[in-house]
């Protein structure tokens, strides 16, 4: 027995009717879009940007290709991508960079055009922004919107060539407060959830023990799913460290098994000593590798993985400069919940 009736207003990928406590943002961007605007959306993780943005691009008669750079982190991959989209073709490998630009810029210069690119932090982190000088010295009806999560300022990310062509406008996503998600999580109950099957102080303890609605909702879900008929305080409590381990499996789903594997490794060993340094980390991701039967990575590549767990606000790393070895880099793992 369950006391979900319908799962899908507590999956994180539900798009509700009507967005809670985004108003200004959503008419600032819906605004931006329609006069075709340059537009920077930064927030942390969990306020709300993906949902704005594709959301607001419901209501626009507009041709659109949305990139999620995680998956496409370098300039070639999100540029074949964005000819695939715009020209809805299968773009096959091999073609040179010149050809995929010239023919995005045939496609955007016949019809006006948005180009959304999500998660731009990854995109920026592995390839710099050629693809923004690119994008932006486009003389046609092309709009862009750039959301990251990292980077609450552009200016200091990019060139200056690329800065001053974009001049992006920006618009800023607080995190939800304990109120805020308490209210969007009863709205997701009330449509998922049989009746009388939540208690209130149950989403009480999840609003006040986050500010990441990704991961606030996925607390909810796994305790709905989990609970017998009646989701308690006592159930969410006891299902922290399951939800907790979903929500990270959630953000490393689209990322390789080794940057899972990765994750694993520094998690076993910060379960067994306080400071985690990257040498340890990187023979524990070895040993686990041979229990897999996999060919580990070089420490190189390690090390860009390492970067992209940053990114997904899974790690922290602190970097210690001089001393006997040198560059030194501290590796903390971030609690997904503050309980």
């Amino acid at each position: 027995m369950t006391a979900i009736k319908d799962i899908e207003p507590l999956k994180t990928g539900y798009t509700p009717e009507n967005i809670f406590d985004r108003e200004t943002e959503t008419e600032q961007l819906q605004k931006g879009l329609q006069q075709l605007q340059n537009v920077h959306v930064h927030g942390p993780k969990g306020t709300g940007k993906t949902l704005v943005t594709e959301k607001s691009l419901e209501a626009l008669d507009i041709k659109t290709s949305y990139i999620s750079c995680d998956q496409y982190d370098t300039q070639y991959k999100a540029l074949k991508q964005i000819t695939s989209e715009l020209t809805r073709e299968n773009i096959s490998s091999g073609h040179h960079t010149s050809e995929l630009q010239r023919r995005i810029q045939k496609q955007v210069e016949a019809v006006q055009t948005l180009i959304i690119l999500d998660e731009l932090d990854f995109l920026l982190l592995n390839d710099g922004d050629d693809l923004l000088y690119f994008l932006s010295r486009i003389k046609a009806d092309l709009g862009l919107i750039l959301v990251t999560a990292n980077h609450r300022e552009l200016r200091n990310q990019l060139e200056e060539r690329t800065f001053s062509t974009l001049q992006p406008k920006r618009i800023g996503f607080e995190p939800f407060s304990g109120e805020e998600i308490y209210k969007i999580l009863a709205d997701r109950a009330r449509r998922s959830m049989k009746p009388r099957s939540l208690r209130r102080e149950a989403l009480t303890y999840i609003a006040s023990s986050t500010q990441n609605l990704e991961a606030a909702l996925t607390w909810l879900r796994v305790s709905a799913q989990q609970a017998e008929d009646t989701v308690t305080e006592d159930v969410v409590q006891q299902l922290t460290e399951e939800a907790s381990q979903q929500y990270i499996s959630q953000q490393l789903q689209s990322f390789t098994h080794h940057h899972r594997l990765l994750y694993q490794a520094i998690e076993k060993v910060g379960s067994e000593q306080e400071t985690i340094q990257t040498g340890q980390v990187y023979q524990r991701y070895k040993h686990l590798c041979s229990t897999y039967d996999e060919s580990p990575l070089s420490d190189r590549r390690i090390s860009d993985y390492i970067k992209q767990l940053e990114q997904l606000n899974l790690i922290n790393s602190k970097y210690h400069y001089g001393g006997e070895k040198g560059k030194t880099r501290e590796i903390t793992v971030e609690t997904v919940f503050n309980r």
